[in-house]
């Protein structure tokens, strides 16, 4: 089974620690000794039946890539770049065209970079359940057991059963208010949304043919016009850039009548916001979390990263967010980082 590791994400809700120059999946957050494409990859270990990683990135992240999967033992082969941003269906392709010529069993394992989980164990035992629901030629979606009534994610609505290893696919739900949220949880047979596939690489290329011809044409233009060197294979620029950018949810998923959910209850976050970080951060005994000196007085609840380990102290100050780096200083209210990324935005444009 090859792994392919998605890292085109900015993480701009992590600003100013996550930049496009060297965006969250390349970072250690908090706790972490490694950084999460690190993580992503080193989780894998002890799966017999994986191949080396294919990740696939931009030109500007390929030295991050390198370095970090040399630390980790991991970089055994070219890393796929693509010359534009398309979202994820024109990078999954391609790497469906690579899969299909260098791997015999021709499935893949879709994982975006820039996800924690925390029972490695579950996560394994999910995965080997999608392995072999996708030997059945069938798109297997790692869905997320709710932990709460989430108004942050999509989620996947699934037929009634009794198997716990595989669900088939009633409907994909937009993100819901949070009544309609509950609804979800309490109904049972609703899971968030991961962004994790275990994807036959055929059936994939076959129903791109079906329901997005164009795309499917430029990619393989793309791929097969592609560079290709020791460290890399750079699709081509002038038919990759011709893709209208679409996501695998909209672009097959959600038309395909051959999708499955794998229930995954892992302790998952896709680490999207500011608070999603405390909330995966060691706390003191008031809920304060920092990666550096620091000196609370009638604090609670608050999230202190500041990247040159500089001490902060803050008094009768609670739920708020204080992030430091070379790239700037937010000081946010912890019910205000959904708006980190218009920030992150409009300064960098101001710059």
């Amino acid at each position: 089974m090859l792994p392919v590791i998605l890292s085109g994400g900015a993480g701009s809700r992590l600003w100013p620690l996550s930049t496009p120059a060297v965006p969250k999946q390349f970072l250690p957050l908090m706790d972490a000794k490694q950084t999460m494409i690190q993580q992503t990859i080193m989780r894998l270990d002890g799966l017999d039946f994986m191949s080396p990683p294919l990740v696939i990135c931009n030109a500007q992240h390929l030295p991050l890539v390198q370095s970090q999967l040399s630390e980790i033992d991991k970089l055994q082969r070219p890393v796929m770049l693509e010359p534009a941003s398309k979202n994820t269906a024109p990078a999954i392709a391609a790497a469906a065209l690579y899969c299909k010529a260098h791997e015999d069993d021709g499935l893949m394992l879709v994982l975006p970079s820039d996800h924690t989980i925390l029972n490695i164990d579950a996560f394994q035992s999910a995965v080997a359940a999608a392995r072999n629901a996708a030997a059945k030629n069938t798109y297997a979606l790692f869905g997320i057991v709710p932990a709460r009534a989430e108004t942050g994610y999509g989620y996947i609505e699934t037929e009634a059963c009794t198997d716990n290893n595989a669900k088939i696919v009633k409907a994909f739900k937009e993100k819901p208010d949070e009544a309609t949220a509950k609804k979800y949880v309490a109904a049972g047979n609703y899971y968030w949304n991961s962004g994790m596939f275990a994807i036959p690489a055929e059936l994939f290329l076959h129903e791109m043919e079906l329901f997005n011809a164009d795309t499917i044409a430029l990619v393989k233009e793309s791929y097969e016009h592609a560079e290709h060197s020791d460290a890399a294979i750079t699709l081509s620029k002038t038919s990759f850039e011709k893709i209208n950018g679409n996501s695998i949810d909209y672009a097959i998923m959600e038309k395909t009548k051959n999708a499955v959910v794998v229930p995954l209850d892992a302790g998952w976050s896709d680490v999207g916001s500011w608070n999603m970080v405390w909330e995966l951060s060691h706390k003191d005994a008031s809920g304060n979390a920092a990666n550096n000196p620091a000196f609370f007085k009638d604090a609670s609840g608050n999230l202190i990263y500041a990247e040159d380990k500089r001490p902060v102290a803050l008094l009768g100050i609670k739920d708020c967010v204080v992030i430091e780096s070379k790239d700037g200083l937010l000081i946010a209210d912890m019910h205000y980082v959904q708006e980190v990324k218009t920030a992150a935005e409009r300064l960098t444009k101001s710059r």
